[in-house]
């Protein structure tokens, strides 16, 4: 029922002879929904999050000049409680992920959720009426926007609009995430049916209109890989539902000077990098990571994919964790052409990448990776409670150099820092 936000930071009053010490400030956070969350995002700047949950809903967190973590508006008693939490229903089924857009494009939250749908939601204030819910449907779901009702029926202070629904999946949407500021306002959506589909708004200031450009469908050897694996595994493991099968994680390529890129996670365990070729005017497979399997080549699900941010790297880093207990790193670096790895076709081969290595990092259950902004340091964590730090050293091996430890019986400290 709560979660523990830390925020590090380098103690004061250090000298030559003394280096810089972490210290962390942790809180406690009663989250407030009604079931499991499943994704928390932070927006560009770092001062507001997003909360999606099993329970239809999204709760917005802002950090307040105090340094604490507040939903909604503060009640007059001056507890710290906010008597309005900044949530509201976002999807009939549970909210698999919430991602935040670039500031430079508003306040925008997309949603991906378990019926089928991706939706885009819009800040707003001012008194008006809801567009999250039907007008027939106001007084009873007045929370799909965060706000209340009067006896009129109309919505006031309702802060979050939904603008668009784009719902061309057929089966649940598992992941979302807007492209790079320089890739325009587009997102890149993936779902169970094994298919990514790549959204643009057609004009920024309206984003009630956005246009399918396109979708990279996942191989038939895919479904092939499930079933071998649906053959040779615990049929009480559930890994071949329907709501587990296809893409499972997605992530873009930050880089400027670099064609519109995209690896992809799958259910079957594999892991493909897509380029936007301009030639074909499609999506191409540029190259294949290694997959995520099991010690006797048993396919098993990826879980999260991360692509680092370059900051004057010459090769690319990306984090990808899976269901067979491995956190790795892959080093792919920009080529000059030739022929593409095997399995990537022939027409993706001048899609100039190489996979130049793979380096694995942690061998516990890891189900979420991410990057810091500069691509220097890698944040994974699991069902232990632990949010493990990572860092390459001067021969370019990755070492665990910190430890997060939450609270998982909720009666001690919120967290505490284990410094490598």
């Amino acid at each position: 029922p709560t979660m523990a936000t830390s925020t590090s930071r380098l103690s004061t009053g250090s000298t030559p002879s003394k280096p810089h010490r972490l210290i962390s400030t942790s809180q406690i956070l009663p989250h407030g929904h009604l079931d499991y969350v499943h994704d928390i995002s932070f927006d560009y700047y770092g001062r507001r999050f997003a909360t999606a949950s099993g329970d239809r809903t999204v709760r917005v967190w802002d950090l307040n000049s105090d340094g604490m973590w507040m939903s909604g508006e503060l009640g007059s008693g001056g507890n710290g409680n906010a008597t309005k939490p900044n949530e509201w229903v976002a999807a009939r089924g549970a909210v698999r992920r919430v991602c935040w857009s670039h500031p430079e494009f508003g306040q925008l939250l997309a949603t991906a959720g378990a019926d089928h749908s991706v939706v885009i939601w819009e800040e707003r204030e001012g008194n008006f009426k809801s567009l999250a819910t039907p007008d027939d449907n106001i007084n009873n779901n007045a929370a799909m926007a965060g706000g209340n009702t009067n006896n009129t029926g109309d919505t006031t202070s309702s802060r979050w609009v939904q603008k668009a629904t784009l719902s061309d999946a057929r089966r649940a949407v598992t992941t979302v995430e807007f492209a790079p500021r320089h890739l325009g306002l587009r997102l890149a959506s993936g779902s169970a049916d094994g298919v990514v589909r790549i959204y643009e708004a057609l004009d920024t200031m309206n984003l009630n209109h956005w246009k399918l450009e396109a979708v990279i469908e996942a191989e038939v050897e895919d479904t092939a890989d499930n079933t071998e694996a649906g053959q040779q595994m615990n049929i009480g493991d559930n890994n071949l539902s329907n709501e587990n099968m296809g893409v499972s994680s997605l992530s873009w390529c930050t880089g400027r000077f670099e064609p519109a890129t995209l690896c992809v996670g799958f259910s079957s365990g594999r892991v493909s990098l897509y380029r936007y070729d301009d030639g074909a005017r499609s999506w191409l497979e540029a190259i294949r990571l290694p997959n995520h399997a099991t010690a006797n080549g048993v396919p098993r699900g990826v879980l999260d994919v991360a692509w680092a941010p370059n900051v004057g790297r010459s090769y690319h880093l990306i984090a990808t964790c899976g269901k067979d207990n491995r956190l790795r790193v892959h080093r792919v670096k920009r080529g000059r052409g030739g022929k593409g790895e095997e399995g990537a076709s022939q027409a993706a081969a001048s899609s100039s990448l190489v996979h130049e290595g793979t380096e694995d990092l942690d061998r516990s259950e890891v189900w979420r990776c991410q990057w810091n902004l500069t691509g220097t340091v890698l944040a994974s964590s699991g069902d232990c409670g632990v949010v493990k730090l990572w860092k390459s050293d001067f021969q370019g091996k990755f070492k665990c150099i910190s430890e997060i430890v939450g609270d998982t019986t909720g009666m001690g400290a919120a967290s505490a820092v284990r410094n490598q």
